[in-house]
């Protein structure tokens, strides 16, 4: 039986199958609680990107976590883009001599 963020997704989203709408909504769950204890949502973002989740699930899954933003879904792959968890760091990205 699907969890209540499940069938949220499920009514607001059309083409996830109910297995990754049910995984993507037990990390919506775990985020909010996660938001909930103080956490930030860098760290959140390094959470998801720890546990491989891609970054198409990451947007659908901060788009649950922001509320009701005005530009819900831009907002959502800003956060996500460029959260530091999905950048590269830029020391890493230098060339080395």
């Amino acid at each position: 039986m699907p969890s209540p963020t499940a069938e949220e997704l499920l009514a607001s989203i059309s083409g996830l199958s109910p297995e990754l709408t049910q995984q993507a909504a037990d990390r919506v769950d775990e985020c909010r609680a996660l938001l909930a204890a103080g956490i930030d949502m860098d760290s959140v973002q390094q959470h998801l990107k720890d546990q491989d989740i891609p970054i198409v699930i990451a947007v659908l899954i901060t788009t649950r976590l922001i509320g009701d933003h005005p530009s819900k879904l831009k907002a959502a792959r800003e956060i996500v883009e460029c959260s530091p968890a999905r950048t590269p760091d830029s020391a890493l990205s230098r060339p080395r001599h």
